[in-house]
């Protein structure tokens, strides 16, 4: 098993697994890994780029890769030939699934139009705290403090794909660690969530007595009507459509995380290294690599060294910043002169 020799998450192995099994071994399936070239997987990547994403087609550079670091340990071939094949570059009309994350503007409508709703609770949470989504679906009443106002992520959930001797795969819901280390924190609730979870709490405990024997006992935060953990892929049906019914611009769910990072980012870039430790990062690098550029955080450095070096200029109104393009035409006369 990859995750076994490799030591990555089972669910990161189940990636890597699914995305072999799509496009790389009706190709290569029966061939032998030592057989297999670089300049093969060059042209094999170059061909899947023609029809797939930067992102796709690197993703399964990394399960390829995978598999050939596992050999190597195991010692079943000399070297990775996947080393020697070039990554795949973004165009400039790629499409990402990232959104932009959402304002503080529209923050501010999402938890007007959710209160007193099911989804309050959990709007409240994600905001405030930039959890993941396994993270707040994997919640339980015992990880959240209420006298101390704080809560701890312990474990998560998700779905994996499972393999049977057919060939065939059935996915299943998985109850696991957190992502990393660092992942598993303790983060403050501010007052506002804790009042949303003490009537979560409170209508839950309605539910639970309405429903007697039927309802189950894992205690977590967010339910089915039975008491057990949320489906991931439901609750996604449910986010998309209250988003819809509430005319709010759609983000995905992850996005919320981003959203509670930029927004901190945005508003004071000292703030960096606290959101990277709420966030559960593993390093700050990884923080200013993902927020620095939606943040604005360059921005942020221009109109300080504007304030203090040269503070009377900085009271003018900026100017527009030219877009490459609209500068190349400026350059014309300058370029056929150089």
């Amino acid at each position: 098993m990859l995750n076994g020799v490799l030591r990555i998450s089972p669910r990161t192995a189940d990636g890597y697994y699914r995305n072999l099994r799509k496009h790389f071994y009706p190709i290569f399936g029966k061939r032998g890994l030592t057989d297999i070239e670089p300049s093969e997987l060059d042209n094999f990547f170059s061909e899947m780029r023609k029809t797939k994403s930067a992102s796709t087609v690197n993703a399964l550079r990394t399960a390829i890769s995978a598999i050939y670091k596992s050999a190597l340990r195991q010692r079943c071939v000399t070297y990775n030939p996947v080393t020697h094949t070039l990554k795949a570059k973004k165009g400039p009309f790629d499409k990402t699934q990232v959104c932009h994350p959402w304002s503080l503007e529209e923050v501010q409508h999402v938890l007007l139009v959710s209160q007193d709703t099911p989804l309050e609770c959990f709007f409240k949470l994600a905001i405030s705290t930039g959890m993941r989504r396994g993270e707040i679906l994997g919640l339980r009443w015992c990880h959240v403090d209420f006298e101390h106002e704080t809560v701890s992520i312990e474990e998560t959930i998700h779905r994996e794909s499972e393999s049977s001797a057919d060939g065939t795969s059935r996915s299943k819901v998985v109850v696991a660690p957190p992502k990393t280390e660092s992942s598993r924190r303790v983060n403050r609730l501010v007052p506002a969530v804790v009042n949303s979870l003490h009537r979560h709490r409170l209508a839950q405990e309605v539910q639970f007595a309405l429903k007697g024997k039927t309802w189950s006992e894992n205690c977590y935060v967010f339910t089915d009507i039975n008491g057990n953990s949320l489906d991931e892929r439901n609750f996604y049906r449910t986010f998309v459509k209250f988003l819809a019914a509430h005319g709010i611009r759609p983000i995905r769910i992850h996005d919320i995380r981003h959203t509670f990072a930029t927004i901190l980012v945005e508003n004071d870039v000292g703030l960096v290294p606290a959101v990277s430790r709420a966030v559960g990062h593993s390093s700050l690098s990884t923080t200013m690599d993902i927020y620095a550029k939606t943040a604005k955080v360059e921005d942020q450095a221009f109109s300080k060294i504007s304030e203090l070096v040269f503070p009377f200029e900085a009271q003018r109104p900026k100017k527009k910043v030219p877009k490459a393009k609209e500068f190349q035409q400026f350059q014309t006369w300058h370029g056929r002169a150089s």
